[in-house]
């Protein structure tokens, strides 16, 4: 069966500014089956502020550290290139206008717009003017938010992420993934933030059609998402739980299989006579049992013979056919 749950390998900022490691990270993303790996796309001076003073968050070191994490647009291709080089695709976070301008340099059709840039209704305008295919993270935001930021996307395309945007996730509330279904009618996905492997798969039995997943190539890092994202084993376990979960979700339609319409045989009830009955002798509801196996003749066809006359002698707890009978 063709996937039809798209799963996106989240590398985010996890190169820590290394190309090498960003190529390592797509690799791994390839080699688990991956439909996308995704990273952040930001021009500092418009993401973060480094004179905003803060009692805990040196704004001024997390300028520098952001800006240590930005490639440039050459660096961007030659990544997407090679992507392209093994098949797997790359998209991007977008924090800023100016990002817009560089994924369009870079041919890029999907757009991520994180959950912190949900009210940013420049960015969103500038993006929906573009008419590209956007995924909209809804972490942070109630439903009137979420109505606004579509408000300003109806030129595009938009899946929901469903997303609580705590670290980790302890609570993921799967049940918000039919609750946007219900009141938007978009396709939604899920962005995931528990430590565990099992939650992914469960949001694709809640209906989610997208699965987002940080990863790394080691979490004993200690900057950066390395701490809350999968290693490249816990990566490929998740996948194998979702396409299970996938697979197991079937169609919306009761059907019977082929095994389970064998199976009718030996686990249904069929009719049998108590005792021994002469050709001639009408069947009463007291001269039937039913027992496994069903044999020819199901236990639900018991008011279609009974008072019915034998067309032949029969001995007991033998098999009963509707020909043996007359109309």
């Amino acid at each position: 069966m063709k996937n039809k749950v798209k799963i996106i390998a989240e590398a985010g900022l996890n190169h820590n500014g290394d190309f090498k490691k960003l190529i390592k990270l797509i690799d791994i993303a390839k080699s688990v089956d991956a439909d996308y790996v995704k990273f952040q796309l930001f021009t500092t001076e418009n993401f973060i502020n480094q004179k905003f003073n803060h009692k805990k968050i040196n704004y001024k070191k997390l300028y520098q550290r952001f800006k240590s994490l930005e490639f440039s647009l050459e660096k961007w291709k030659k990544a997407i290139k090679h992507a392209d080089s093994i098949g797997i695709k790359i998209f991007f976070s977008v924090f800023d206008k100016e990002s817009c301008d560089i994924l369009k340099k870079l041919k890029i059709s999907l757009i991520k717009i994180p959950s912190g840039e949900i009210n940013n209704y420049d960015l969103l305008k500038k993006i929906n003017k573009s008419g590209k295919k956007v995924i909209l993270s809804t972490g942070m935001s109630n439903l009137f938010e979420i109505q606004k930021a579509l408000k300003h996307l109806n030129k595009c395309k938009v899946i929901l992420m469903h997303c609580v945007s705590e670290y980790p996730t302890l609570k993921p509330n799967l049940n918000n993934i039919k609750l946007l279904q219900k009141k938007f009618k978009l396709e939604v996905g899920y962005s995931d933030h528990t430590p565990d492997v099992i939650t992914p798969a469960l949001s694709v039995i809640a209906g989610a059609s997208y699965v987002e997943k940080h990863f790394t190539y080691n979490k004993k890092q200690k900057l950066g998402d390395h701490k809350f994202s999968l290693n490249p084993g816990e990566l490929r376990i998740m996948m194998k739980n979702v396409r299970l979960a996938e697979a197991s979700k079937g169609e919306e339609r009761k059907t019977i299989s082929p095994k389970e319409k064998k199976l009718q045989f030996f686990a249904r009830k069929g009719l049998y006579l108590i005792k021994d009955k002469l050709k001639g002798e009408k069947i009463k509801h007291s001269d039937l049992i039913a027992l496994r196996p069903q044999g020819y003749l199901s236990v639900d066809k018991m008011n279609i013979i009974k008072n019915k006359k034998l067309k032949i002698d029969l001995r007991n707890l033998a098999p009963l056919k509707l020909n043996y009978f007359r109309r």
